[in-house]
């Protein structure tokens, strides 16, 4: 209770600042704030937009997104901010109440995009949010955020396509270089294995067989019947690597490994990208991460 007011004094107080803020930024285009959802549509729009917008992330490296409860100070951040981008799908949870009192432009990344839906117990007939992970769909992100921001500022629409443009070539080399990797590989070994069901875009665009613990954002919903199926594919198929992700704890993948004799491949990073320091700090650096570690863990 404390929290939530907490929360909404922070709006109602920022909610009279944000005006402010938003005028004195437009006194200088440059200094024009896009707020992103998460790390990874930050990183895309930085690409697409290079200087021409600051542009800034509420959730930081290295957090989860889902269930990710917003601060006052994420609040003072969105203050001069006049576009706030989200990935929709469900993914931010928290994202309608962060904004219904922010005077903002909205862009939902989402609608430009088709889903692939979850067919699992609460979860089935609602869209899997993690379209990101494939190389494939990356690049309709990229052609998204390129006619979103062009609309925002129609003079610099060529600069934006050119940005994408180049952008969009090095995710091309990504896509290709992992469609000849699974071409030629044996049909048997096209199974990832993880904690959560948030590689289906990737499965589904390069032919593999997806097997998780958890649908999405679902860590406490393990199951025995779900571990015991889990383990059972991985004896079957003979799999040779069980993977997990970055934000959350291995611990339930490592009884798999130990029940079946399988090695633990390694943490995916999949709602969050790294701290600098880290292997993936940007969105190319995350898609070469997971994508060579897959590779590594299926041969």
């Amino acid at each position: 209770m404390r929290k939530n007011i907490i929360f909404f004094t922070a709006i109602l107080l920022l909610s009279l600042a944000a005006g402010s803020c938003k005028r004195i930024s437009n006194k200088n285009q440059n200094e024009e704030v896009i707020l992103a959802s998460f790390t990874v549509l930050a990183d895309i729009i930085k690409n697409v937009s290079k200087d021409d917008f600051i542009v800034r992330s509420i959730v930081k490296p290295g957090v989860e997104v889902h269930g990710y409860q917003p601060t006052p100070s994420d609040l003072v951040k969105a203050s001069s901010a006049f576009v706030f981008v989200d990935n929709g799908f469900g993914f931010e949870l928290w994202a309608e109440k962060f904004i219904s009192n922010l005077k903002v432009k909205r862009i939902t990344v989402s609608e430009g995009l088709d889903p692939i839906f979850i067919s699992e117990d609460s979860y089935e007939g609602k869209p899997n949010p993690h379209a990101w992970i494939s190389p494939k769909r990356g690049m309709l992100y990229v052609d998204i955020i390129v006619e979103s921001l062009s609309e925002l500022r129609p003079s610099k629409r060529e600069l934006f396509e050119e940005n994408g443009r180049i952008y969009k070539d090095k995710l091309s080399t990504i896509d290709k270089e992992f469609s000849l990797f699974i071409n030629n590989l044996n049909k048997e070994k096209r199974y990832l294995v993880s904690c959560e069901g948030a590689f289906s875009y990737l499965t589904n665009d390069y032919g593999l067989e997806e097997v998780y613990l958890w649908p999405v954002n679902a860590e406490s919903q393990i199951t025995p019947k779900r571990m015991a199926r889990t383990i059972s594919i991985v004896k079957d198929k003979n799999v040779q690597a069980v993977f997990c992700e970055s934000t959350v704890s291995n611990e339930s993948q490592m009884v798999v490994v130990n029940e079946t004799g399988a090695s633990f491949g390694g943490d995916l990073f999949v709602d969050s990208l790294s701290e600098d320091s880290g292997p993936a700090s940007s969105y190319i650096k995350m898609l070469k991460h997971n994508l060579n570690l897959i590779k590594k863990g299926l041969l």
